[in-house]
């Protein structure tokens, strides 16, 4: 049934390719096994890598759910206007209505690199985005297996493999001890074909357990809105006749005891396809270094093992051989990218639970490699969570020059970080995953934190089991009653 499918799509773009004429060797498709690419930065984990198209730098976005590759209409303007429409496709989406396909316009493109890999001529869908930007679906990524680092901000593509050979690997011996690895078992969509994944989400005594599309493309997961009330599950509460935003769920788990909580979910008002309870997105397979091989069936997920030694949570150090070598700061993570015009993108994780959350302290480097002596100080802040989150933030960040001028100034010298400290408990400036600069001499602080569902720099409410009155702002919007 999936080869049929597939190649049926790929008929459709052959047919539309032929009589295209000699292609030349700059454009001979190449292979992105082997390569490993930067992630563009973002503070949410999302996978978009740098692209060109026809020599324009353009962001290109890794979706495992969407059947066709797609450029969008903003990569052209008058005078670069788009490639004539070569035909169309009907092909599955999981966010079309009935039926669950969509009508694309076809057009052929060529020029189009990912890193420095040239992907040769294709036919590609048209989306009518205004913003310029390259989505390779299941068309390009089927015969690789990618591998995601949510720390260094990485992904990696190999060839796909069978499920078998993921199996046998985990059967055999000499595995990295520093490390707990899971494999977790994709399926498909019987019409659509995108990758499904089990998953129970909990909230209070309400629970929800079955697939859920496998989303690469979104940073958020999303809850069917029609499943969730159908099984108790609460909203959080918006002004009169909106409809909800999200849900505060108490944990997304992908096996038993391992997963996210608490979590805010997206609530899908609009999600309309049937067979699933909504989808999947890095807010929870982002929390591992995870391998994801749609061809092969498999989901692999990678942390460091944790141990509980005197009350306190241990991890163990990347590449350690022995299984005693667990340590509280091996609990943390730093990477640094240096990037253009003096910034840099600063990665932090933390790889241990954090139930009261937590302030890690970054050490300011020289160009020695030294430590820098500034009045600006310079940590993440973590809500309580569980394992596995990680933010990255650009240093120094727009709203910094405005704000704090003279820490935007500053910070430009600094040419490296180093994990200095970690401090238990949140800055409550800094509701959720965020990067700080503090200045002890005007005891200023500003943040910049991890959008989640609710929008940027919003605190993630407590879930209350009783309902509230409505705000007086909500009752101005209440409609009149007509009698």
């Amino acid at each position: 049934m999936r080869s049929a499918r597939l190649g049926a799509l790929l008929l459709v773009l052959t047919g539309c390719l032929r009589g295209a004429g000699p292609v030349a060797p700059a454009d001979v498709p190449g292979s992105l096994a082997g390569q490993t690419l930067p992630l563009l930065p973002s503070p949410n984990l999302r996978l978009v890598v740098e692209g060109r198209l026809r020599g324009r730098l353009v962001p290109v976005v890794l979706d495992v759910s969407r059947a066709l590759s797609a450029v969008s209409a903003g990569c052209w303007d008058e005078k670069n206007p788009p490639p004539p429409v070569v035909g169309n496709a009907r092909v599955p989406d999981v966010y079309a209505g009935p039926g669950g396909v969509r009508d694309w316009p076809l057009v052929r493109v060529s020029g189009l690199r990912v890193g420095t890999i040239p992907l040769g001529p294709r036919g590609v869908g048209l989306t009518d985005e205004r913003a310029c930007a390259v989505t390779l679906g299941a068309d390009v990524l089927a015969p690789y297996a990618f591998t995601v680092d949510p720390l260094r901000r990485e992904v990696s593509f190999e060839k796909s493999r069978p499920r078998a050979d993921y199996l046998a690997e985990a059967a055999a011996p000499g595995g990295d001890p520093a490390e707990e690895v899971l494999r977790l078992e994709l399926s498909r969509e019987p019409v659509g074909d995108w990758p499904l994944l089990a998953a129970r989400v909990t909230q209070g005594e309400a629970a929800l357990t079955g697939p859920f599309v496998l989303g690469t493309r979104e940073p958020f997961s999303r809850l069917a809105l029609g499943a969730a009330t159908a099984q108790g599950f609460q909203p959080l509460e918006t002004a009169a006749n909106l409809p909800p935003r999200a849900y505060v769920v108490d944990a997304v788990e992908l096996t038993s005891g391992l997963g996210v909580q608490p979590l805010v979910l997206e609530a899908g008002v609009g999600w309309r396809n049937p067979t699933t309870l909504g989808r999947l997105g890095p807010d929870v397979w982002g929390r591992f270094r995870t391998t994801v091989d749609v061809q092969g069936d498999t989901l692999v997920l990678r942390r460091p093992r944790v141990q509980v030694i005197e009350g306190r949570q241990r991890c163990a150090r990347p590449g350690a051989q022995n299984p005693e070598e667990l340590r509280e700061e091996a609990c943390f993570g730093l990477h640094v990218r240096r990037g253009a015009e003096g910034r840099m993108a600063v990665t932090a994780s933390a790889f241990r639970d954090l139930p009261e959350g937590g302030r890690l302290h970054l050490e300011l480097l020289g160009e020695d490699g030294k430590p820098l002596t500034l009045d600006c100080q310079v940590g993440f802040s973590f809500a309580p969570t569980s394992r596995g989150v990680t933010t990255q933030h650009l240093v120094p960040w727009p709203r910094l020059a405005h704000a704090m001028p003279e820490c935007n100034e500053a910070l430009k010298t600094v040419r490296g970080y180093s994990l200095a400290l970690f401090e238990e408990g949140q800055l409550q400036e800094c509701p959720n995953a965020c990067i700080f600069v503090h200045q002890p001499s005007t005891r200023r602080t500003l943040c910049e934190c991890q959008p989640t569902p609710l929008g940027d720099a919003v605190a993630v409410p407590r879930r209350n089991n009783t309902s509230q009155p409505p705000t007086k702002k909500e009752r101005e919007q209440e409609p009149e009653d007509p009698r």
